[in-house]
């Protein structure tokens, strides 16, 4: 696997308009603290497009995210003024944060798994990472995609799933458009087959394969349209109903949507203290 470096990485410039955009949807200390890079990384033969946030002049070696996108195909993806605000603001909190845009011929949640998975292998040898503090956040599909990592790694110490999708086959039944996606993405006219391929990304099915070293924190609003919050609900009772509660913890935002827009500074708050306490200070 090739040990990133610095001359690897294709700085991003924001224009001052776009810093203060930033600045004003994610914070100051965001536009001025923070550097942002893309790359490139291979995954099977693929060549993956990739982000990387760190703190500006770091000094030392700091934690790791490993940021899952949602989406579908293009929808969803990372652009350059996204990965500076999303991806940025966890950099500002002191963390390295890596984030891939899966290959092209998108699988939701099939062979494109291995580009979440040689990502880390990636992030573990940059010449910043503490290989040993690493962790993951996802959120809807990227949520999908992080518990179908876990069921692969344990070297993943904690994980927080905003939105996550976990069973599809509910959310089919209730939102048709995302049944669309599943019949474009890996379904075919074996109905037998297209069962089997919903089943296998849905972590309600299997929540006794997810590592159980892994912390996990699950936030959803009440009143997402796109992922039933049910979802979180019924995951967590799974998992934490196997391992104990102690490892997990389900935060329902009332009334928040998918994105929860109106909610972000309160999410924000939240992300940041369980990366904190479960990944920065913690003793392992």
């Amino acid at each position: 696997m090739h040990l990133l470096m610095m001359q690897d990485l294709v700085k991003i410039k924001p224009d001052y308009d776009s810093l203060k955009l930033i600045e004003k949807g994610w914070g100051k200390s965001v536009s001025d603290y923070t550097d942002n890079f893309k790359f490139r990384y291979d995954s099977e033969g693929f060549m993956i497009d990739g982000y990387i946030s760190c703190p500006k002049n770091i000094d030392g070696k700091l934690p790791v995210i490993i940021w899952n996108r949602g989406g579908n195909d293009k929808s969803g993806r990372l652009d350059d003024f996204l990965a500076s605000g999303i991806l940025g603001e966890i950099a500002s909190w002191g963390y390295i944060v890596f984030a891939s845009q899966y290959r092209d011929k998108d699988e939701f949640g099939g062979r494109d798994l291995n580009d979440v998975l040689n990502l880390i292998k990636i992030a573990k040898q940059y010449e910043h990472s503490d290989s040993e503090r690493i962790g993951m956040e996802g959120w809807s599909r990227g949520g999908m995609m992080s518990y179908l990592a876990l069921t692969k790694t344990d070297e993943i110490k904690t994980c927080i799933i905003v939105a996550g999708l976990s069973d599809l086959i509910s959310n089919e039944n209730q939102n048709p458009k995302l049944g669309k996606v599943f019949q474009k993405n890996f379904g075919n006219e074996d109905k037998k087959k297209f069962l089997e391929e919903k089943v296998n990304r849905s972590a309600v099915c299997w929540p006794e394969k997810i590592s159980k070293i892994t912390d996990i924190l699950l936030i959803h609003g009440t009143s997402d349209e796109k992922v039933l919050s049910s979802d979180s609900v019924s995951l967590y009772n799974k998992i934490s109903a196997l391992n104990g509660k102690e490892k997990y913890a389900l935060n329902l935002i009332e009334g928040g949507d998918h994105y929860l827009r109106k909610n972000r500074k309160e999410v924000s708050v939240m992300r940041k203290k369980w990366f904190d306490e479960r990944l920065k200070f913690k003793r392992f």
